[in-house]
């Protein structure tokens, strides 16, 4: 019985290129200095289908670094160098490629094409590896870790930060500037509750590593508990904590307890909590329930385990700060020369981590006992405990210190939030109020030491007369701006597909699929296909029909004597 002729599609189906637009896009690098100056950073020799497009594509690339000038001579010598020059087809196919196309005006469009193919090639190309590591795998997982890490791997490597124009950022930074001014709260921006500090950072931004560091029992998981409750509640941002030291009901009872000012130890003991304490909690409990903050207790959290969780939570729901309870808890998962440099690379990693997930990370992390060694017992940047490249890393680093422990005279309620680093803004010391029973802290009205409610530092702005004074300056200095009346970054001009030289004759065309091609260019992209190293559609041997065995293929042609008389003829 035949093969269904569905399978037989299926089986003999290619991967998706164009070979049309991959030569076109190496002749225009050939002909044009400008076209290879733009399309050889934009597009990797992988990009390629045809084996000798890739070899020459790579040749161009190495040249283009070692600036040298691309063109026929030049790669066809450097192809001799490497012996590669025969494999792509000698100097002829060089050459062809520079004289089959007139015009390198089109080399973007030519470009969008090859890319397009080259990603649908990879998401094929892993789906596969997919398929084949779940029928492998002994866990599913596994396999679901195996399958998003590879998945992300073809995102992140078809998102290149490229080079853009100042105007992009510029226009950003004026909206920034402008919002600001008229007292608007900057969408991406994490203010954390506290006034005092969030004068001296400005508010945490997308993609910045926050350290707060500390000795045991000073209470950094109560301050970044506080912080996430503000951050949430107060201004309905979406916070995830990793706690690899607490469980989640635990953290929960500190956000209570900080929430409805209702002391932690009566939540513990029977009957300590007074009658009125119930509608507080409740109401406390309803808060945090409309909130958006997520916990995570798993302990053997690595990086890139955290990553992945945030991944899902930003791709379903949104993101807007991370926290990780803390940092020397953590472990990168493999084999290390020492936990310094461990410790150093999970700081990059998050480093990382926080510009692709567009959030701020707040980590915090032990400090060493160098401080307790030290007679004025200040917190310094290399008291961070396996430090390594923390600091480097970081943006912003700051110590949570209480220095009754050293000096009796002093309260012990007080404690100093000490900022060491903080790349957008000031440093000093800021004076916090710790209340051990609801475990939280609040800033003093005043540094010099009263204590009291949160400073309200917003300044009352009329956003209309901001508005006409932003309009007017923009009038003044000749800039345009938008609908919005806010500045508009710079238009960039769409590639244009070429366009039809009606002057030349149409080659004979034949339908094939969805679309119209000249046969010579069908027999052609069919040769290249069997030229090709590797078939799309595997190494296993093509098995003909039944139907077809025991007939020869090479028989000779018909002659007329092979044509039936009349009386031969069915009909």
């Amino acid at each position: 019985m035949p093969k269904d002729t569905n399978d037989l599609k299926k089986v003999s189906r290619g991967m998706p290129n164009n070979i049309n637009a991959e030569n076109a896009v190496l002749g225009s690098i050939l002909i044009d200095d400008k076209a290879a100056d733009l399309l050889i950073p934009s597009l990797k020799a992988d990009d390629f289908y045809l084996s000798a497009n890739r070899t020459i594509f790579a040749v161009m690339k190495n040249l283009q670094n070692e600036s040298v000038p691309i063109d026929t001579v030049s790669v066809a010598d450097e192809l001799e160098r490497i012996g590669k020059l025969d494999e792509i087809g000698s100097i002829s196919y060089l050459s062809e490629l520079a004289e089959s196309l007139p015009s390198a005006a089109n080399c973007e469009y030519y470009a969008d094409i090859v890319r397009r193919d080259s990603l649908s090639r990879r998401v094929i190309g892993v789906g596969n590896d997919i398929a084949r590591f779940g029928y492998d795998s002994s866990s599913g997982e596994e396999a679901l870790a195996h399958a998003e890490q590879l998945v992300y791997g073809v995102a992140e490597e078809n998102s290149p930060k490229a080079l853009v124009h100042a105007g992009d950022a510029l226009a950003l930074a004026m909206k920034n500037i402008q919002d600001l001014q008229s007292g608007t709260t900057v969408k991406n921006i994490v203010y954390t509750g506290f006034p005092h500090y969030d004068r001296y950072t400005h508010g945490w931004k997308p993609g910045e590593i926050i350290i707060l560091a500390a000795r045991p029992s000073v209470g950094k998981t109560a301050l970044a508990l506080n912080i996430a409750a503000n951050v949430s509640i107060n201004y309905g941002k979406r916070v995830a904590v990793f706690s690899l030291e607490m469980p989640a009901d635990l953290l929960a009872k500190r956000m209570l307890a900080y929430v409805s000012k209702i002391p932690f130890d009566s939540m513990n003991d029977a009957g300590a909590m007074k009658d009125s304490d119930y509608a507080k909690l409740f109401k406390a409990y309803k808060t945090l329930i409309a909130s958006e903050i997520y916990l995570d207790d798993f302990s053997m959290n690595t990086p890139a385990d955290v990553l992945s969780k945030c991944r899902r939570l930003k791709r379903e729901k949104g993101l807007d700060l991370v926290i990780i309870d803390y940092l020397q808890l953590m472990s990168a998962g493999g084999s290390v020369e020492s936990r310094q440099v461990e410790v150093s690379s999970m700081s990059r990693k998050l480093k990382v981590y926080a510009k692709e997930l567009g959030c701020p990370i707040l980590v915090l992390s032990q400090m060493s006992r160098n401080i307790e060694q030290r007679p004025d017992h200040t917190p310094l940047m290399s008291d961070l405990r396996e430090s390594g490249g923390i600091e480097q890393d970081a943006d912003v680093v700051m110590f949570l210190n209480n220095p009754s422990k050293y000096n009796n005279a002093l309260p012990e309620d007080e404690v100093i939030l000490d900022v060491k680093k903080n790349r957008n803004g000031a440093t000093g010391e800021i004076k916090l109020k710790w209340d051990k029973y609801t475990t939280s802290f609040m800033e003093y009205d005043e540094q010099g030491g009263e204590s009291g409610e949160y400073v309200h530092t917003d300044t009352k702005v009329d956003a209309s007369k901001v508005a006409k004074a932003f309009a007017k300056g923009a009038k003044e200095a000749g800039v345009q701006l938008g609908e919005d009346g806010s500045v508009e970054a710079p238009k960039k001009p769409e590639p244009k597909a070429p366009e039809v030289d009606v002057t030349k004759v149409a080659e004979p065309e034949r339908k094939t699929g969805d679309k119209l091609v000249a046969i010579e260019d069908a027999v052609d992209d069919l040769q290249e296909v069997l030229d090709a190293e590797e078939l799309p559609f595997g190494d296993d041997e093509y098995e003909a029909p039944s139907d077809f065995e025991g007939m020869d293929f090479d028989a000779p042609a018909p002659t007329d004597d092979d044509v039936p008389g009349e009386g031969d003829m069915p009909f």
